[in-house]
Formats: structure tokens, C-alpha cells, sequence
């Protein structure tokens, strides 16, 4: 839909430039030719400078995205997972989004006591930076963090940073104190969260170790059943 919305916007810049182009034209020639050669001609310099528009246009829009600022082995390491321009820049984009986010974290776990006792146990801010890790190392599991970019990651920053304004409060009540103790059971349920979005980033990196483990298990016992067979 948005395609064909594109194309036809296009379209309507060609018939503007042809108009504009053929009245431009009709004027310059008119005062030199007689009408209907000046119409002619004009028309035909419409056209020709409507399809170099034209032109211009596909083959901007062909052009691919220039990346800014970014590293030449960072770039063949995305181009090298599949990644085209647009794929790289959104990806570029979410992880930066994911980099202040945590830093802000990072910040937060440190301006409470309770806080620092939740990342001493439960590490969310360590985790986060391992999760974030792993999804630059490999950017085609990305959808398997959508979870922990989107909604738990927000919202641990979101979270701590409620806790921290109301544990500021220079007057807390009974209701105070039942707010943030539920704060903190809610932040300390996110950071085990943390836990298994990681887990199920790297859960293939597990399988393969499985695996060749028991490859070697069984490349193991059939040396051992081939050095007891020449045995005997």
C-alpha cells in the first residue's frame, strides 16, 4: 500500500514538471516560432526534461542507503548474516535504543540500596550487557530478543526509575512502604526475566554444545571398542 501511494506521488511530480516545463518552454519559443511549431517544440522539451526527472527519480530511489558512522568490519559482519542497508540501519537504530536504556539501568540499580541488593543477586544490568552482546555477535537472532528490546528491558527502566522517585520522598507512610516493597518484588520478577530472555537468546549455542559432546562421547567409545577388539 505505501508502495503504490509512493509510486503514485511520482507519478503526479512527473505530470507537475511536465506542465511546468511545457508552459516555461511555450513562452521562450513562443516569441521565435509560430504557434503551433512553438507548441510542438515545447511539448517535446517537456517531455524529454519530464523523463530525465523521471529518471533521476527511479534511480535515486534504487540507490542503496549510505550507513554513516559505522565500522568497516562491523559492516561485513552484518552484511556477511544476510543484513541488507535497511536491515542494518534498523538494527543499528534498536540497539542503540537498547545501549541507552541499559546505561540508564545501570545508573538507576545504584541510587537505592535496595536496588544495588537486586543487581548484587539477580545481575539485570550484567545480563542485559551479555544480551546485548550476543545479539551484535549475532544480529539474525534478533527476533528472538523482541521481547527483552521491547517490553522488559523498557520496562526495568521504567520500573526503577518509579522506585527511585518514590523512595526519595522525605515523608513515607505505611502506604509508601507497601508501594515500594512491591516495586522491588516486581523489579527483582523482571531481573529473573532478564535471565530467561538470555537463556533463550543462546539456547542453540547449548544444543550445539550437547551435541558435540556426544559426538565425542560416541567417537570415544568406538575407539575404545576398536582398542579392546584388536585386544583380543
Amino acid at each position: 500500500m505505501q508502495k503504490r501511494i509512493s509510486k503514485r506521488g511520482h507519478w503526479l511530480v512527473s505530470i507537475l514538471i511536465f506542465i511546468a516545463s511545457f508552459y516555461a518552454l511555450h513562452l521562450i519559443f513562443a516569441g521565435c516560432m509560430d504557434g503551433h511549431f512553438s507548441d510542438f517544440s515545447a511539448g517535446l522539451g517537456a517531455l524529454l526534461i519530464t523523463g530525465i526527472s523521471r529518471w533521476w527519480q527511479i534511480r535515486h530511489s534504487q540507490r542503496p542507503q549510505q550507513l554513516k558512522n559505522i565500522d568497516h568490519e562491523l559492516l561485513d559482519h552484518y552484511q556477511a548474516a544476510g543484513m541488507s542497508a535497511d536491515d542494518i540501519q534498523f538494527f543499528r537504530e534498536t540497539m542503540h535504543t537498547a545501549k541507552d536504556q541499559i546505561d540508564q539501568l545501570n545508573q538507576n540499580m545504584q541510587k537505592a540500596p535496595k536496588l544495588r541488593a537486586i543487581e548484587l543477586h539477580a545481575e539485570p544490568v550484567k545480563v542485559s550487557r551479555a544480551t546485548f552482546k550476543t545479539i551484535v555477535a549475532h544480529p539474525q537472532k534478533l527476533h528472538l530478543a523482541s521481547d527483552f528490546l521491547y517490553r522488559h528491558l523498557p520496562t526495568m527502566v521504567d520500573l526503577t526509575a518509579k522506585y527511585i522517585a518514590i523512595n526519595q520522598h522525605e515523608v513515607k507512610d505505611k502506604d509508601t512502604y507497601t508501594v515500594l516493597e512491591q516495586s522491588a518484588a516486581a523489579i527483582n520478577e523482571l531481573a529473573q526475566q532478564f535471565r530467561t530472555d538470555y537463556e533463550t537468546l543462546v539456547a542453540d549455542d547449548f544444543a550445539a554444545i550437547d551435541v558435540d559432546i556426544a559426538l565425542a562421547k560416541a567417537a570415544k567409545k568406538s575407539q575404545a571398542s576398536k582398542e579392546s577388539d584388536s585386544d583380543e
